[in-house]
C-alpha cells in the first residue's frame, strides 16, 4: 500500500511516540529501583549515624571524668613520691586526653549536624535518583569520630593513675619505715594489733556486717557476637582505676566458680571496712580465669557496677548500708546499694548487669548520676 507524503510522515511520528514511550518506562523503572536503593541507604547511614553518636558521646563522658580524676589524683600526689617520672607522664597523659576529647567532641558535632541533614529531605533527592545516596555517602566519608581513641584515652588515664599510686605508695612506705624506725617497740606492737584488727573487720562478709558487696553475676550473652570486645589490647584494671581512682582490682582465679557453680559466666565483688573511711581504698575482686570476659560488653558492666560501689563509698563512707534505703522501697540491707550501683551503671552505659534491675525511676537515675 503506498502513502501520500503526508501519511507517511504521520506513520513515522507515530513509530517514534512508541519508540520514545517504550523508553521513558525503561528509564522510570530505573528510576524507581534507583531512588529505593538510594533511599535504603539513606535510612542505614541515619541509623548507624545515631548509634555512632550516641557511642562517642558516652565514650566521651568516660573520658571526661577520667580526665577530672586523673588531675584530681595529680593533685594530691603533689610532693607525695618519691620520683616524679610517674607524675610527668601522667600530666602528658592528661593532656593528649584533653586534646582528643577536643578533637572528637569537635567532630562529634559535625558528625550530629550532617546525620541530622539526613533527616531533611533535599530537592536533590528528587530530581536525581543518586541523591539520596549522595548525601548518605557523604556522611559516612566525613565521619572521623572515633569510639576507640576515647577509650584508649581512658584506659592510657587509667595507666597513669596506677603507676602515680604506686608512685604514692612507696612515698609512703618510705615514710611508714622512717617512722617505724623511730617508734617505740610498745607503739609498734599497738600498731600491729591496730592493724589486725582491722584487716580482720575487712574479712567479715556482707551479710555479717555489710563488709562486701554481695557478688555480681550477669547472665551470659545470647551470642558471642552480643559481647563482642569493646577495644583490642582493653585493660579492666586501668578502665576501673580511671572511672573509681579510690579502688584497685584484686584477682582470683576460679572466683566466680566457687561462688557460682561451674557455669557462672562472669562475676566481681567488692569490699570494704565499715569501721574505717571513706578516704579508704576500695579492692574490687575479679576473676583472673575470665580475664578476657571482661573486656565485652557484659564484663565492662560488671566492671561500672563494681566501680559503682567504690563510689558510693568514696561519697557515703560508713553510712552506705542506709544511703539509699528510702530510694528503694521494699529492699533492706545491701540490696538498695546494689540496686543503685546497677542504676548508676545503667547512667553510665545505658545498660546494667541485671543481676539486681534493668530499670530504674527517674528519682533512682538522678541520685545514680551523682556518682559519676
Amino acid at each position: 500500500m503506498k502513502f501520500s507524503p503526508r501519511v507517511q510522515m504521520i506513520a513515522a511520528l507515530a513509530v517514534s511516540t512508541v519508540l520514545v514511550t517504550s523508553t521513558a518506562v525503561v528509564v522510570g523503572t530505573n528510576y524507581v529501583t534507583t531512588q529505593q536503593s538510594a533511599q535504603a541507604a539513606l535510612f542505614d547511614t541515619l541509623a548507624s549515624g545515631n548509634e555512632k553518636v550516641t557511642a562517642v558521646t558516652q565514650r566521651a563522658a568516660d573520658l571526661e571524668l577520667a580526665i577530672t580524676n586523673a588531675q584530681n589524683i595529680l593533685k594530691d600526689s603533689s610532693g607525695k613520691v618519691l620520683d616524679e617520672a610517674s607524675r610527668q607522664a601522667l600530666e602528658k597523659s592528661i593532656t593528649q586526653a584533653q586534646q582528643t576529647l577536643k578533637l572528637q567532641k569537635a567532630q562529634l558535632v559535625k558528625l550530629k549536624a550532617s546525620v541530622s541533614s539526613l533527616k531533611t529531605p533535599a530537592p536533590l533527592d528528587v530530581l536525581w535518583p543518586y541523591g539520596q545516596q549522595l548525601r548518605a555517602q557523604e556522611v559516612q566519608d566525613s565521619d572521623t569520630t572515633s569510639v576507640d581513641a576515647l577509650v584508649k584515652a581512658v584506659m592510657a588515664l587509667g595507666g597513669g593513675i596506677q603507676n602515680v599510686q604506686a608512685a604514692q605508695a612507696a612515698w609512703q612506705a618510705e615514710q611508714d619505715r622512717i617512722a617505724a624506725e623511730q617508734a617505740a617497740a610498745e607503739a609498734a606492737a599497738a600498731a600491729q594489733a591496730a592493724a589486725a584488727a582491722r584487716r580482720a573487720a575487712q574479712a567479715q562478709t556482707l551479710e555479717q556486717t555489710g563488709g562486701s558487696t554481695t557478688p555480681t553475676a550477669p547472665a551470659p550473652p545470647v551470642t558471642a557476637a552480643a559481647a563482642a570486645p569493646v577495644t583490642q589490647g582493653f585493660s579492666a584494671e586501668a578502665y576501673v582505676t580511671a572511672l573509681a581512682p579510690n579502688s584497685y582490682v584484686v584477682w582470683d582465679n576460679g572466683m566466680c566458680a566457687r561462688q557460682f557453680g561451674a557455669n557462672v559466666y562472669l562475676c566481681g565483688f567488692a569490699t570494704v571496712n565499715l569501721n574505717g573511711s571513706n578516704t579508704d581504698r576500695v579492692p574490687i575482686t575479679l576473676d583472673s580465669s575470665l580475664t578476657e570476659r571482661y573486656s565485652n560488653s557484659v564484663g565492662v558492666s560488671v566492671l561500672v557496677h563494681e566501680a559503682a560501689h567504690a563510689r558510693q563509698w568514696w561519697k557515703y563512707g560508713p553510712s552506705i548500708m542506709t544511703a539509699y534505703n528510702a530510694l528503694v522501697p521494699g529492699q533492706t540491707g545491701s540490696m538498695p546499694v546494689e540496686w543503685m550501683a546497677d542504676c548508676a551503671t545503667i547512667v553510665k552505659l545505658g545498660y546494667s548487669t541485671g543481676a539486681y534491675t534493668r530499670n530504674c525511676t527517674a528519682e533512682q537515675l538522678a541520685e545514680a548520676a551523682t556518682l559519676w
